[in-house]
This record gives structure tokens, sequence and C-alpha cells, in this order.
């Protein structure tokens, strides 16, 4: 493994789900937004999987409560993420009341990266997507189910390297 990176990242995520439907709110009708409200935006969050033990999930702790360090925002930097080396999985995530939405889940690799602990970093982001986005619709459950991207961590580095995934992008830069 790699020695510490510290990070800051940034997430763009689209501004409603694949379906359609805001990310906060009454799910849209025929594609419509019925509801439409300035608070549907995603209140983003990270978590951090390694190959083994639980994520470690980048959160505002407010009156006992997880939430997001940008509420209604479809956009989010976050400073100061530790990754303890490579490959690792990122979870964005969606932060609400009562259950999460998955937004987008990535590994990232370096040169040294071998199949077997990319293997192992997805399975432990599989577990860590069950517990914290279970999903309801077909539509999550099969989005939460498909192949990892895995990405070389270079190629998302600085601003324009925008690293797109099926709802948002993102890009790091080193601290």
């Amino acid at each position: 493994m790699a020695d510490e990176v510290v990070i800051k990242l940034t997430v763009d995520a689209d501004p409603v789900k694949a379906n359609g439907s805001p990310w906060d709110g009454y799910p849209a009708v025929n594609g419509k937004i019925i509801a439409p409200d300035s608070s549907n935006a995603p209140d983003i969050a990270v978590c951090v999987v390694q190959a083994t033990g639980a994520p470690d999930c980048v959160w505002r702790i407010e009156r006992k409560r997880r939430g997001s360090h940008c509420p209604d925002s479809t956009t989010c930097t976050i400073p100061g993420i530790r990754l303890s080396g490579l490959p690792v999985g990122l979870i964005f995530l969606d932060v609400d009341l009562v259950r999460h939405d998955l937004i987008d889940f990535v590994i990232l690799t370096d040169k040294a990266s071998v199949a077997s602990d990319i293997a192992k970093v997805e399975a432990n982001l599989r577990a860590a997507m069950a517990n914290l986005t279970p999903g309801l619709t077909p539509r999550e459950r099969e989005h939460r189910q498909r192949k990892a991207r895995v990405l070389p961590m270079d190629l998302c580095v600085g601003k324009s390297a925008k690293c797109d995934l099926t709802q948002s992008r993102f890009w790091l830069e080193k601290q």
C-alpha cells in the first residue's frame, strides 16, 4: 500500500436522479417533477472504503443526526480526506433522514494496484452500499449492482480532470 495521501474532493452531482426524480422531495411522475423546490438538490456526503473494515464517511453531525457538509447543493467540496493507500473506494451519497440515496461509486487505483486488491475493495464497497443506501426500487438496486468504475487516481487530479460517473463527476486536489 502507498503512503497516506490527503486530498480535497469536489463532487458535482446531476441536478436530478437518472430516472428524472429529484434527490429530495416527491418523486417525478412521467418524468416531470410535481413539486419543484430549491431543496430538491442532494445533500452530498462521501465515504472512503478500504479493502476491509467499515467505511469512513465524512458527515456533519447535528443534533445526533448525520448531515451533509453541503446541504441542498449539486456541488460539494470536502477538504482533508485521508486516503491511507490505494486502491480505495469512494461512495457519493445524498444524505436523507430515513434512507440515503446512492449518487455514485468509484475505485481509485495507482500503478501498484493489483486485480485481487481491487476485487477486495469492490466487495467491501458493495457491502457498505447495501448498508448505507439499501435501495428500494429496481432502478436503485440495479445502479448499486453495476460494476464499479475503476480509475487511476492521477487521472482525476485537478479541476480540469473531471472524472465522469453515472450521476456525477468529481475531481481531487492533493493537499
